[in-house]
């Protein structure tokens, strides 16, 4: 398969934009279809793709946890969540484009998001030890937003797996697009380049927990009602 024939098969083939962030939507999915249609192009298959992505973001992981922390070393860990995060998003895109789709291959995608959502903040509050940030607030941070980055994620993947029947899908909403990004790990990826500037990443790091803790529990109460009483809700 060509580079171009894999990419426009991809474009007529994406996912609904309804319960996706701007970033996904207009920055990591395109993305990531530049990414699977290179993987289709040289005969790489969606499991490979997973493992490249988990490679990239443990790589980044390394070097907000064990490199010292300037401007270089931030957009550095950086470009490499961001590019790990494309490549998880490719790695699905490659399964249909190739009809290469597995219990297994989904399964591995879940795992490695599952290992990727803990670990950024491992290595945040490794990070902040190693540059002398050990006291007790510090810590909290990266505590915190792990615990939600956890509940958000099962609870996601959850839904998805015991939601009833959905009706005709609603149109997407920009307003909720916005809304949604900061819980967006794309944009915690692009956050890191202000890891360089301590006090300046920590605002925004706390910022974002605040935002995607009120997100969780806004979209659990509606998963919540959803499931109690049998009726669809949107992610």
């Amino acid at each position: 398969m060509r580079f171009g024939d894999a990419w426009n098969s991809l474009r007529r083939a994406q996912k609904g934009k309804r319960g996706v962030s701007l970033y996904s939507r207009w920055v990591n999915r395109p993305l990531g279809r530049v990414f699977a249609a290179a993987a289709a192009a040289a005969g790489i298959g969606p499991n490979a793709v997973t493992a490249v992505s988990a490679l990239a973001t443990v790589a980044g992981l390394v070097v907000i946890a064990a490199v010292p922390v300037t401007i270089a070393s931030g957009v550095g860990a950086a470009a490499l969540l961001v590019v790990g995060f494309a490549l998880d998003a490719a790695d699905g895109q490659v399964a249909r484009l190739t009809g290469a789709s597995s219990r297994a291959g989904e399964w591995l995608d879940h795992v490695v998001d599952a290992g990727k959502m803990v670990g950024v903040h491992a290595a945040v509050l490794i990070g902040f030890t190693g540059s002398g940030r050990s006291g007790g607030p510090w810590l909290l941070l990266p505590l915190g937003y792990a615990l939600v980055a956890v509940v958000l994620f099962v609870g996601l993947t959850l839904y998805s797996l015991l939601a009833p029947p959905s009706g005709p899908t609603p149109p997407p909403s920009t307003l909720r697009a916005v809304l949604l990004l900061p819980a967006d790990y794309g944009i915690l990826a692009v956050a890191f380049v202000l890891w360089g500037v301590p006090d300046l990443f920590i605002g925004v790091y706390a910022a974002l927990l605040l935002a995607t803790t009120g997100i969780t529990a806004l979209l659990a109460r509606k998963w919540f009602r959803s499931l109690a009483g049998g009726s669809p809700a949107s992610a």
